[in-house]
């Protein structure tokens, strides 16, 4: 039996598409014995990519409180993610996604689809937390020594119709996530999958919902939700409702193959809504189905009813028992920080250590040494001791506060350092370092103004110690290295396979090293790096002052001028401080600093030697970051390169005076 799926496209398209759709009813009820069930309208509200950013913060992120409390206060609703939920902040890290699923099994999650990051650690919590959840996580395209890992898709009746619910997880998991946490695992390919599980839904439901993780960015997946929809028959997908999507972090509120497709961006600061309107008849139910997505406003706005905020309430009250029991953990303090350490998201744009060398980089690859060369004197090892990390495996920066300095905490080593990686000790060849240097270098050029181009950034840029390199941006791919040295000057050849280095690493880029031997592990790579930060700090008076000289990562034939103009301008609250004096400080320099006067708007202008800088005014200012060689905050006239604001509540391209009762 036939029926007509009408689509209604999201609010960004004015558009609608009738397609055919296998109807749902009983096969042995008599069309004179047909009573048509009750009209009705399904919401499913949706998430994707929270990476344990579960909190509302009164700002930017609308939190699990308040999609609950949606949730609740709309009839016959559903709330499903599309993955990326257990991994990111520590709220996540701290427990492996264990505390994420208790709390979306309180907020009423209805189902998710597993994300790339599910399983960041190991397939083995994965399953620990698939029996945790009182929902379905769902991978049809994902086995286990040839068994289905989780569920491949899910029934939900709503309003007596019957919803199929297929997810999916992009097959570029099995590169992007640590290999050894995954033996046995595959992924198969997404179309396969889809097709198989469409064609055992379409008879027992009145609709399919895509849940996807696979999202809109064709140069970081083999195969974009989009391309999947047209992969498909017509027939396979007139049985489509919606696309529920993720990975991507991008918003998505549009059509593809005239099927509504949502994506709610990043940490929680979008919801995704879709509604499916259901009318019944002797011919079988009709479906329309419309998507769009609410931002923080509209989210914050929703008009909640006694129920909704009941279990808002409930909801709230459970995410304050886990955080109190996360605090005591957390909040435990290791030391004085003097100087910022710059990782992760510095702007919106992207995670500044998978483009350029930065101080955390240079600080980490460090630490990992220091503990390799412990490791060579305890095994009488006599070779080169080197390290790298990958620009992907630090999180977020460390920041700092020059006036009293601040403290380091434990959650501040858990937020950047939240993949559960150990750190292991190899020998390898430098042939395979040149190879493995290669995989993470990204960039196709170079600009005038010394501005790294890129079509993406690589979360396997490595950062190195004991070593540098030099490469040509504008090289082709896999030959931009021109030239690796060890500290003491020794130059390394790119065909050299006799010759073995002492490599420490986490264990996700150990696998960039095919021919590598491995000779022990150091421990947990956030355990490795506090112990690191107690270490120095204990030999400076419980303060860490790490002073980043950079020079590791160099480039050949660098067009970039000796000198670059920054604009920066100085805030306090909304207020720009106009016509005033301050002393500016660069890199940690003693003194007085240098007396710079801002305008009428509160900017000022300021020349810099090429590379990246740490800025600070006086002693009641924030930490500023500036790199011409990766474009943040150079002054350049336009608006992408100037006044972001970053994911840590710092402001690049602004100094924030604090109020003067805090000065």
């Amino acid at each position: 039996m036939k029926k007509i799926l009408t689509l209604f496209l999201s609010a960004a398209v004015a558009a609608s598409a009738a397609v055919g759709f296998a109807a749902w009813c009983k096969p042995d009820t008599p069309p004179e014995q047909f009573t048509p069930r009750e009209n009705a309208t399904v919401t499913i509200f949706t998430t994707n990519d929270m990476h344990g950013n579960l909190s509302g913060d009164g700002k930017n992120v609308i939190g699990v409180v308040q999609a609950a409390a949606i949730k609740a206060s709309t009839p016959n609703s559903l709330l499903v993610d599309a993955g990326d939920a257990t991994q990111g902040a520590s709220f996540a890290s701290i427990s492996q996604g264990a505390d994420v699923i208790r709390m979306m099994n309180e907020a009423g999650y209805d189902l998710m689809a597993a994300g790339n990051h599910e399983f960041d650690y190991g397939s083995d919590v994965l399953l620990e937390n698939a029996e945790l959840a009182n929902f379905p996580i769902l991978a049809a395209n994902v086995q286990k020594d040839g068994k289905t890992l989780l569920e491949s898709s899910a029934v939900l009746e709503v309003a007596g119709y019957k919803i199929g619910f297929l997810g999916l997880t992009t097959v570029s998991t099995a590169t992007s996530t640590n290999p050894t946490l995954l033996s046995g695992v595959t992924f198969g390919d997404e179309v396969e999958a889809a097709k198989r599980e469409i064609a055992a839904l379409k008879e027992k439901t009145d609709t399919i919902v895509l849940v996807c993780h696979m999202g809109d960015n064709e140069a970081a997946v083999s195969r974009t939700s989009e391309q999947l929809l047209s992969a498909l028959s017509a027939e396979e997908r007139a049985e489509i409702a919606a696309v529920i999507d993720g990975h991507s972090h991008t918003v998505e509120e549009k059509t593809a193959e005239g099927i509504p497709v949502v994506q709610t961006g990043v940490n929680f600061a979008n919801l995704g809504k879709l509604t499916l309107t259901f009318t019944d008849g002797e011919d079988g139910a009709t479906v329309s189905a419309r998507g769009e997505v609410l931002d923080y406003a509209e989210a914050m706005g929703y008009t909640l009813t006694d129920a909704g905020r009941e279990k808002a309430n409930k909801v709230q009250e459970k995410l304050d028992a886990i955080e109190l029991q996360q605090d005591e953990i957390l909040e435990e303090v290791l030391c004085e920080v003097a100087t910022p350490l710059w990782g992760g998201n510095i702007t919106w744009e992207y995670s500044e250590t998978r483009l350029v060398e930065t101080s955390y980089g240079d600080f980490v690859t460090d630490a990992f040494r220091y503990y390799a060369e412990r490791f060579a004197e305890n095994e009488e090892i006599g070779i080169p001791v080197v390290a790298v990390e990958n620009g992907g495996g630090i999180s977020t920066p460390l920041p700092a506060w020059h006036s009293g300095g601040a403290n380091i905490t434990r959650g501040d080593v858990l937020g950047a350092f939240n993949h559960g990686n150990l750190v292991e000790v190899l020998k390898v060849s430098p042939a395979d370092l040149f190879a493995a240097i290669e995989k993470g270098l990204a960039t196709t050029g170079q600009d005038d103004t010394g501005l790294l181009l890129r079509e993406r950034v690589s979360g396997s840029f490595l950062h190195v110690s004991g070593l540098s390199y030099t490469y040509d941006p504008a090289g082709a791919e896999g030959s931009k290295v021109v030239k690796v040295q060890l500290a003491d000057g020794t130059e390394l050849s790119r065909t050299d396979t006799e010759n073995k280095l002492l490599l420490a690493t986490n264990n996700y880029v150990s696998t960039f090293f095919p021919q590598r031997e491995k000779l022990g592990e150091l421990g947990g790579e956030d355990i490795l790096i506090e112990d690191y930060i107690l270490y120095l700090s204990g030999q400076n008076g419980g303060v860490l002052d790490y002073q980043c000289e950079y020079g590791r990562i160099l480039i050949a034939n660098d067009k970039s001028p000796e000198t670059y103009t920054i604009k920066l301008r100085v805030m306090r609250g909304d207020a720009p401080l106009a016509n005033q004096t301050f002393h500016l400080f660069v890199d940690g320099a003693d003194g007085d600093g240098v007396a710079v006067t801002t305008d009428g708007e509160g900017y000022f202008t300021y020349t810099l030697s090429k590379g990246a800088h740490t800025l600070f005014l006086s002693e009641t200012c924030n930490f500023v970051y500036v790199n011409n060689y990766s474009g943040t905050n150079v002054a350049q006239g336009d608006e992408e390169h100037k006044d972001f604001y970053s994911k840590d509540g710092y402001y690049r391209g602004y100094f924030y005076v604090l109020p003067d009762e805090q000065d």
